[in-house]
C-alpha cells in the first residue's frame, strides 16, 4: 500500500514539474468555463432564451406597378386606374393572444373574426371575393363549376397531389359533403378544418368557409394577406377602422382598381384585365428577365388592347425583401425598389364618333326588325317578316326573360302562372314522348313538327351527354340512312344502337349485372325522362309550342318582363296600357323596339347584329371600330362577375365577339372596283369598252344569272356596271381572265389573276390593326362567281375598311392601325403612328377616275331622293354588297364608300350580318356621313330599316 502511494506522489510531481502542466492546466480551466456556460444556457436561462428565439427567413414580395392609361385621339379618358379600398385578412401576433384571452381556439375566433367583417359589408351594401366554388340556393348547397374544374377544386380541398390520387369517395363528393368537410373536419384527433360552431346558419356558415378557404389557400406563405373584399365604401372603412382592436389580421388598404369609361362602346376596342392563368405565365415569362416576371397573383390583359398591348401598358413592378418568422410573420424589411407606372395609349379613336356610330347601328338594325316585324304566324321562303311569335319566344330563348327567375322565390304573379302552365304542358308532353317511343312507336316523318322538334332534341342531347354513342355507326349504315330520312322512328334507331353497343349502360342505376335489350331501353327512358324534366333547353322548347298555340299569349310573355324588371313598371307609362288591354302586345313589342327598350341584341333575331370601322382616308388611322352588341368590361375586370360571364356565354348574340375584326363574310358586289381595275390590267377588258348583258350567263355550266334577270341592262362600261351593280358584266370579265394560253376556259388561271390583284388590297393577311383578327380568305373556287365578291371570298369589316381606304386615295394600301402614340406618365413619347404602308397599287390615273366615277354614280344615280345622301352637303362615293350564306337565312349587306368624293378624308364601311339588303348597310353609313359633315340633316331624319337595293 505504502507502495502505491509512494508511487502516486511520484507520478503527481512528475506531472507537476513536467513542462505540459500549465498547458493541461489552462485547457482544464476552459473546458471547466465551457461547462458552466452550458449549464447557465441550457438550465438557468433555458426557458428565456427558448422564449425569445425567433426563426428568420428572407421572402420577397413583388409592388405592383400602376397601368398605363388608354385615351382616345383627343385625350378623352377611357380606361385608368381608380383608388380603392380593399379588405385584406392575414396573419397577426394579436390573433393568438386575442384567443388564449378569450378563452376560444385560433379557428374559433378567426370564423368570429371574419363574421362580424361580413355583417360590417352586407350592412353597408358592399360584397365579399371569394373565389369558393359552391353556393346556397334554395335550402341547398351547389357546385358553381363542373367538369374538371371541379376535380381540381376538390384536389386543394382534400390536399391530393394530383386528381388522379382522389379516392372515389372524394371525387365524388357533393357540395354539402365539402361544407361539412371545411366545418366539422375528418373526425380524427385535432383535425376540425375551420372548426366552425353550432351557433352559425348555413347560409353564414358558407360565407366564412369561402373566405377562411382563400386564407386557407395561402396556409404556406401567410406573410401574404388575402382580398376578402374589394372596393368597399367609406361607410364599411369607417366602422372597420373603428372596430380594428377587435379585428385584428384584419386590415383596409388602399389599391387600385381598372375602369372603362364608356364601356359598351369601347369593349371590343380595349378588353379588360384579368387574373393570370398558370399557361400565361409560363407563355409571358419565358423570354423575360427575372425582376419583369409575372407571378400567379398579378393581373394582364386578357382581350383587346389590354392583352395585345400588354408589355406597354404594364410598367415594371417594384420588390421589397423582408424577413418572417415561422409563421409567415414579417420581422423586418430589408430592401424597397420603387415600381415604374405603364405608359399610357393614345388611340386614333374619335370618342364621341365611336358612340354615335354604335349608337346609330343599334338603331339601324333595330329599323330592320320593325320594318319586317309581322302578325303572320310563321316566316316564309322569302324572308320577308319576322312573325311577333318569334319575338316573343325570344324574348325566353336569348335569357332576357329567365326561366330560373320564374320557379324562385322572387318570382311575380305573372311569372309564377307562366311557369305552373309550362309544368303541366311538360309533363303532358313527356307522357306523350314517352308513348311515342314506346307503344306508337312513330316515324319521324309521320310526327308534327312540335313532337319532331322534341325527338330531335332527345337525339342531339343523348350524344351530347355520351349516353348514345353514334360514332359506332357508320355512315353508310341503312338504319342510320333511314332515321336521316326520317323514316324511322328514334325509338328503332336506339334499339338498332343497343345491339350495337352504343348506349353507355354505366349511365343508368340497373340493378341487375344481367340485362337484356328491353331492359337497357326501358333504363334508357327513364334516363330521357329524368333528364328532361328540369332541362331548360326542354323548357324553352315548351314555350315555343306554348306561344305558337296561344296557350302562352304574347301579353303574358311581355308582362313578365317587368316581373323581371327588365322593364320598370313604376315609370313606364305602356305598362298600364298593356295590363288593362288598350295597347296589344304586337303594339307593345313595337315600341319598346322602336324605342329601344328592348334591343336586338336582346332578341337575337336575325339582324341582331353588325360592324362599322371609320378610318382616315389619308393614313390608315382607325377612327371609329364598332361591333354590336357589346358587353361591359367594367363586370369582368378585377374580380369577374361570376353570373354576368355566364350570361354572356350563354347569349346567342356573342356579344364579346368582335365582328368588325373577327366575323368574315362574302363581300358581295363591294368586290367589284377590284375586279374592274384586275380586268382592265389583264387586257380582259377595255376601260370604256361596253358589254351586253345577256342576263344569263351561259359559258360556264351552271349557269349564274344577273340579279336582274330575266331583264337586262343592256351594253354598259365599268362605271355604269359599278353604279347598276351588274353581275352579268363580271361574269364575263372573269371569264375572259381565266383564258389560258390555249384559248380555253381555265378557272385557276382566272383566280390566280383575281388573287394578284386581292393581295395588292391587302386581302392576302390582316388589315394590320392592333387587335386579334380572323385570317382573310381569298376565294379558291369559281373565277366567274369570285369576280362578284361570291365563291370562297371570306373577309372581315377592317380587311373591306383596309381595301376601300386603298380605293380612296387611288392606291396607298395602309395598314390600319388605333395607336397614335404612346407615352410615359412624364410625358416623353415613346412611339408614333409611322402610318405603315403595306403595298401600292400602280395603275393609271385614268383607271382610279374610272373606279371612282362609277362609285359616284352609285350615290347619285342609284340612291333615293329620300336618301340623306341626296340632301347633305358632301359628296360621297360607295358601292353596296349582298352576301348570301344560308338560304334559310336573309343576305348579309354590306356597304363600302369614302368622303369628300373630290378630295376624300374618310372611308366608312357598315356591315350588317343578315341585314336583308345592302340598302339597310348604305342607309347606316349615310347616318355617320351625316354626323360627321352635316348635323343638321340629323334632326329631321330617322331610320327606315326597309331600304330595297337592285344589289
Amino acid at each position: 500500500m505504502e507502495d502505491l502511494i509512494l508511487a502516486i506522489k511520484e507520478w503527481f510531481h512528475d506531472y507537476v514539474t513536467h513542462r505540459l502542466f500549465p498547458l493541461s492546466l489552462f485547457f482544464l480551466v476552459l473546458f471547466g468555463i465551457l461547462i458552466l456556460r452550458l449549464f447557465n444556457l441550457q438550465i438557468v436561462e433555458g426557458q428565456e432564451h427558448l422564449n425569445n428565439f425567433t426563426y428568420r427567413s428572407e421572402r420577397t414580395l413583388t409592388v405592383e406597378a400602376s397601368r398605363g392609361c388608354i385615351f382616345d385621339r383627343n385625350g378623352y379618358l377611357l380606361a385608368y386606374n381608380e383608388l380603392s379600398y380593399n379588405v385584406t385578412f392575414g396573419n397577426s401576433d394579436k390573433l393568438t393572444e386575442m384567443a388564449r384571452n378569450n378563452n376560444m381556439s385560433e379557428n374559433e375566433l378567426k370564423n368570429q373574426i371574419v363574421f362580424n367583417v361580413i355583417q360590417i359589408l352586407e350592412q353597408n351594401n358592399d360584397t365579399i371575393t371569394t373565389t369558393f366554388p359552391i353556393k346556397y340556393e334554395n335550402g341547398e348547397y351547389k357546385y358553381t363549376v363542373e367538369d374538371s374544374a371541379l376535380l381540381r377544386f376538390l384536389q386543394q380541398v382534400y390536399s391530393a397531389k394530383s386528381v388522379e390520387d382522389l379516392t372515389p369517395a372524394q371525387r365524388n363528393a357533393t357540395a354539402k359533403d365539402v361544407v361539412w368537410f371545411f366545418r366539422n373536419g375528418t373526425g380524427a384527433k385535432n383535425n376540425k378544418n375551420f372548426d366552425l360552431l353550432d351557433e352559425y346558419s348555413d347560409e353564414d356558415a358558407l360565407k366564412i368557409i369561402s373566405l377562411r378557404y382563400d386564407l386557407w389557400l395561402n396556409r404556406y406563405q401567410q406573410y401574404v394577406p388575402v382580398v376578402i373584399a374589394e372596393n368597399i365604401s367609406e361607410e364599411s372603412i369607417t366602422m372597420l377602422t373603428e372596430s380594428s382592436d377587435l379585428l385584428p389580421g384584419i386590415e383596409v388598404q388602399a389599391d387600385s382598381r381598372r375602369v372603362y369609361n364608356d364601356a359598351a362602346y369601347f369593349a371590343h376596342i380595349i378588353g379588360y384585365i384579368g387574373n393570370i392563368s398558370s399557361d400565361e405565365i409560363d407563355t409571358y415569362n419565358e423570354n423575360l428577365t427575372d425582376e419583369k416576371k409575372y407571378s400567379s397573383s398579378d393581373m394582364i390583359g386578357k382581350m383587346g388592347l389590354e392583352r395585345t398591348m400588354e408589355s406597354t401598358l404594364r410598367g415594371t413592378n417594384g420588390v421589397q425583401k423582408l424577413f418572417v418568422d415561422k409563421l409567415g410573420k414579417v420581422l423586418e424589411v430589408t430592401h424597397n425598389t420603387e415600381a415604374i407606372a405603364g405608359q399610357d395609349l393614345y388611340l386614333t379613336i374619335d370618342r364621341d364618333l365611336q358612340m354615335y356610330c354604335y349608337q346609330a347601328l343599334e338603331k339601324e338594325i333595330a329599323g330592320i326588325l320593325l320594318a319586317h316585324l309581322s302578325t303572320e304566324p310563321e316566316s316564309n321562303e322569302d324572308h320577308v317578316c319576322v312573325p311577333i311569335n318569334d319575338v316573343y319566344f325570344a324574348l325566353i330563348d336569348n335569357n332576357t326573360l329567365s326561366i330560373e327567375h320564374m320557379k324562385s322565390d322572387q318570382a311575380g304573379e305573372t311569372e309564377r302562372s307562366v311557369y305552373a302552365a309550362m309544368s303541366s304542358v311538360k309533363e303532358q308532353n313527356l307522357t306523350r314522348i314517352r308513348t311515342l317511343l314506346t307503344t306508337e312507336n312513330t316515324p319521324m316523318n309521320g310526327m308534327t313538327d312540335e313532337y319532331r322538334e322534341y325527338i330531335e332534341y332527345i337525339y342531339m342531347t343523348l350524344k351530347t351527354d355520351k349516353v348514345f354513342d353514334t360514332s359506332l355507326i357508320l355512315d353508310n349504315d341503312e338504319t342510320y340512312a333511314a332515321y336521316m330520312n326520317e323514316t324511322i322512328s328514334l325509338a328503332d334507331y336506339l334499339h338498332y344502337g343497343i345491339t350495337l353497343g352504343c348506349v353507355q349502360i354505366s349511365s343508368f342505376d340497373i340493378e341487375s349485372d344481367y340485362y337484356d335489350s328491353d331492359e337497357v331501353y326501358q333504363a334508357l327512358l327513364d334516363y330521357i325522362d329524368k333528364r328532361l324534366r328540369d332541362d331548360e333547353g326542354f323548357q324553352k322548347l315548351v314555350f315555343k309550342y306554348m306561344i305558337k298555340s296561344g296557350q302562352l299569349s304574347g301579353t303574358n310573355v311581355c308582362l313578365m318582363l317587368y316581373d323581371q324588371n327588365v322593364l320598370d313598371s313604376q315609370t313606364d307609362e305602356d305598362f298600364s296600357k298593356l295590363l288593362s288591354g288598350s295597347i296589344s302586345s304586337y303594339s307593345f313589342m313595337e315600341n319598346k323596339i322602336r324605342n329601344l327598350e328592348i334591343t336586338p341584341a336582346q332578341l337575337a333575331l336575325d339582324p341582331c347584329s353588325g360592324s362599322v370601322v371609320v378610318t382616315d382616308a389619308n393614313s390608315g388611322e382607325v377612327l371609329a371600330l364598332v361591333s354590336y352588341p357589346s358587353y361591359d368590361n367594367n363586370r369582368l375586370t378585377n374580380t369577374i362577375d361570376a353570373a354576368y360571364y355566364k350570361k354572356l356565354n350563354n347569349d346567342k348574340t356573342s356579344p364579346m365577339y368582335n365582328r368588325a375584326t373577327q366575323q368574315r363574310t362574302a363581300p358581295g358586289s363591294t368586290y367589284k372596283m377590284l375586279s374592274s381595275i384586275a380586268g382592265v390590267c389583264e387586257n380582259a377588258v377595255g376601260q370604256t369598252e361596253l358589254i351586253k348583258d345577256q342576263s344569263v350567263f351561259e359559258a360556264v355550266t351552271p349557269s349564274p344569272k344577273c340579279w336582274i334577270a330575266p331583264s337586262s341592262h343592256g351594253e354598259i362600261d365599268i362605271e355604269k356596271a359599278l353604279e347598276v351593280s351588274c353581275n352579268y358584266f363580271y361574269y364575263e370579265v372573269a371569264y375572259r381572265m381565266s383564258i389560258d394560253s390555249d384559248g380555253d376556259y381555265n378557272d385557276a388561271v382566272g383566280l390566280g389573276k383575281l388573287e394578284k390583284y386581292a393581295k395588292m388590297f391587302g386581302f392576302d393577311k390582316p388589315s394590320g390593326i392592333e387587335l386579334d383578327e380572323a385570317k382573310p380568305k381569298i376565294s379558291t373556287e369559281s373565277a366567274v362567281r369570285s369576280a362578284i365578291g361570291q365563291g370562297k371570298n371570306s373577309y372581315t369589316a377592317t380587311n373591306m375598311a383596309k381595301y376601300v381606304t386603298a380605293l380612296a386615295n387611288s392606291g396607298t394600301c395602309y395598314d390600319l392601325s388605333l395607336i397614335s402614340k404612346v407615352q410615359k406618365p412624364d410625358g416623353t413619347v415613346t412611339y408614333e403612328n409611322p402610318h405603315n404602308v403595306s403595298s401600292r397599287i400602280d395603275i393609271s390615273d385614268s383607271l382610279w377616275n374610272t373606279v371612282h366615277n362609277g362609285m359616284r354614280r352609285v350615290i347619285t344615280n342609284n340612291t333615293p331622293e329620300s336618301s340623306l345622301f341626296q340632301k347633305m352637303n358632301v359628296a360621297v362615293a360607295g358601292k353596296t354588297g349582298t352576301a348570301e350564306e344560308d338560304k334559310k337565312r336573309a343576305p348579309h349587306a354590306l356597304f363600302v364608300s369614302y368622303a369628300p368624293y373630290e378630295q376624300p378624308e374618310v372611308t366608312v364601311t357598315t356591315v350588317i350580318p343578315f341585314g336583308y339588303s345592302s340598302g339597310n348597310a348604305q342607309e347606316l353609313a349615310s347616318f355617320i356621313y351625316a354626323y360627321m359633315y352635316d348635323k343638321e340633316l340629323l334632326k329631321t331624319s330617322t331610320v327606315s330599316g326597309n331600304n330595297a337595293h337592285r344589289d
